[in-house]
């Protein structure tokens, strides 16, 4: 089936004509039917064909054989979120030239794509989407299926969660039995308030993680659903102590810093929200000690601690100021115009200046906010502005705000910036 292909690959590698190719052996017409595939040819002209061309055509035969069982291997890889295995996989196969050649070639598109979306590469997964979609009509059922699943995910890492789960409620499970699927639906979900869906599917998803022991994804899954169960306002908070303290344990064991930092900093806000603030702005501090300090997750645990200090007043005026003027540096540095506006916006409440705060607030903030899509941060600062020109006797700018509020016609929906990771 492939031998056609495999000479004509390897004859333009060479450079050399099929006449040259053919010299001796057969004819240049001969030539070009056993590239196209439409003749028949014995098995010892292939044979010197591929001495000539330097190669072990059994070999490469063989190769193109597995080439199925590495890429599924390397798709299990990626929902097991097995990074350096996972890694090593795609250098293998990004050199192996022959693999465009293949039946698979599609699907090696579809999970170089959903490999760039777990590396946090968005550019770059959109860019092999683009190339999919051109010929998403030539899908077979399952890859098609798999293609919306990558799809979804994409629209959830570009944070448009609605729009990802219209793709992920397209997919046929009938023909896709990837159970990691529950848990990104759980995610998309999460950040459009709907707990109850959220906690459903991530239970399903968690079912399947524990049945196959992946324990990163257990912590993951676990991790979500104490998020959601948090909403009840009736839960014993020890229950949730214990939760968090038996998944911290379980990154220990599993020596993922990554997830203990991610599970650190949503135990952290769980006491900031009950205002335990000196205790949340320890566990801010061990999350941040876990992260590259010149990054966007640096700069969310960061901004949690800051508040959290601001509010606690647990540290010194002067060590409030270096705190913000870290955050502002390092939002320069990594061009995070949101933590810039914030931090600027703490440096205003440490020094005690309400007119500037506000004025800031309203000119640069929250134009930005509502712009991205910080639907409810947005509205926690329309209140807090509503407030502040009540009370400084401007109705006028106070009923601005309350229509605001009132219509709640923002474009999007998400998670509140001190939230979760």
């Amino acid at each position: 089936m492939y031998e056609g292909k495999i000479i004509k690959f390897y004859r333009q590698k060479a450079k050399i004509t099929q006449e040259e190719l053919g010299k001796g052996i057969c004819s240049v017409t001969h030539i070009s039917k056993i590239e196209r595939g439409i003749t028949e040819y014995s098995p010892e002209i292939t044979i010197l064909l591929a001495k000539r061309l330097q190669i072990d055509m059994e070999e490469e035969l063989t190769s193109l054989e597995n080439l199925k069982i590495k890429l599924d291997d390397w798709h299990e890889c990626i929902i097991s979120q097995n990074q350096q295995a996972s890694t090593r996989l795609h250098n293998e196969l990004k050199e192996y030239k022959l693999l465009e050649l293949s039946e698979h070639a599609t699907y090696y598109k579809i999970l170089v794509a959903n490999y760039y979306l777990t590396q946090g590469c968005t550019k770059k997964a959109k860019k092999r989407i683009y190339e999919i979609q051109r010929s998403v009509e030539e899908l077979s059922v399952y890859e098609s299926n798999l293609f919306k699943h990558i799809l979804a995910l994409y629209y959830s890492s570009v944070d448009d969660y609605t729009k990802s789960i219209d793709i992920f409620n397209t997919v046929d499970f009938k023909f896709y039995a990837n159970p990691s699927i529950y848990y990104d639906l759980a995610v998309a979900y999460q950040n459009v308030h709907s707990p109850v869906l959220a906690y459903h599917y991530a239970e399903k998803a968690l079912h399947h993680f524990k049945k196959t022991n992946q324990f990163l994804r257990i912590i993951d899954t676990e991790n979500l659903m104490l998020i959601q169960v948090e909403s009840d306002q009736y839960r014993n908070f020890n229950d949730t102590i214990e939760q968090y303290a038996n998944l911290i344990k379980l990154c220990d064991l599993c020596n993922s810093l990554e997830k203990k930092a991610k599970v650190l900093h949503n135990f952290a806000y769980e006491h900031f929200r009950r205002q335990n603030y000196e205790t949340a702005g320890t566990l801010y501090k061990e999350s941040m000690a876990l992260k590259e300090k010149d990054s966007p997750l640096y700069l969310l645990s960061l901004e949690g601690y800051t508040r959290s200090a601001l509010i606690g007043k647990f540290v010194t005026q002067e060590d409030l100021v270096a705190l913000i003027e870290e955050g502002l540096t390092i939002a320069d540095r990594c061009d995070e115009t949101l933590y810039r506006l914030i931090f600027t916006l703490h440096r205003y409440s440490a020094f005690q200046q309400k007119d500037d705060y506000h004025t800031y607030l309203f000119d640069m903030v929250l134009p930005y906010l509502k712009s991205h899509g910080y639907t409810l941060t947005a509205q926690t600062y329309d209140r807090d502005l509503f407030n502040y020109y009540s009370e400084k006797g401007k109705p006028d700018k106070a009923l601005e705000v309350a229509e605001r509020l009132i219509n709640m016609d923002y474009v999007k929906q998400e998670e509140t910036l001190e939230l979760v990771e």
